[in-house]
């Protein structure tokens, strides 16, 4: 018999190399197969977004072949393409037809009751330094006239002893 190397979920165990369904996907009357592929391509495609894989309008896509799929979930191609299929019928990907030679672009969609915030490069906070020694949150790459040469106001340091309170 083969030793495993599973451990225990504890407080603070961070994972990694995995993927998520929505509960909102595990809800839908579709197959557990096309659910895992659902949840590879969204972590796909949040990579994707991540690194800049997007169309025109600012969506992003994925490029998984059917072999790829089929091989990392020890399926035959037309399980997968069966599968796919499944969650384009849904309205859970959308595929464009790449070249010829090349694999479709699939544009993941994720159920509006999964999004709990979406941030565009207009409205991304930032640290910017004040002062050379303090960073203050601001939003844009403009400093707000409060903030201008002319009257920069000081952060107080605050120091708090025991006992103290806010």
């Amino acid at each position: 018999m083969t030793e495993n190397n599973y451990q225990y979920l504890i407080n603070g165990t961070r994972l990694t190399n995995y993927s998520v369904i929505p509960n909102t996907v595990c809800e839908m009357n579709i197959s557990s197969t096309a659910k895992v592929i659902y949840a590879k391509l969204l972590n796909r495609a949040q990579l994707s977004a991540g690194n800049g894989f997007v169309d025109g309008l600012g969506r992003a896509y994925v490029i998984y072949t059917i072999e790829d799929l089929a091989k990392e979930l020890g399926k035959c191609n037309s399980t997968i393409k069966d599968n796919l299929r499944e969650l384009t019928r849904v309205g859970l990907i959308e595929k464009k037809r790449s070249s010829k030679s090349r694999a479709n672009m699939i544009f993941v969609k994720v159920p509006g009751a999964s999004i709990v915030g979406q941030f565009s490069a207009c409205n991304v906070i930032e640290n910017k330094p004040y002062k050379g020694s303090k960073t203050v949150l601001t939003s844009g790459g403009k400093p707000t006239p409060s903030y201008s040469n002319n009257n920069k106001r000081e952060i107080p340091n605050y120091e708090y002893r025991e006992g103290d309170s806010l």
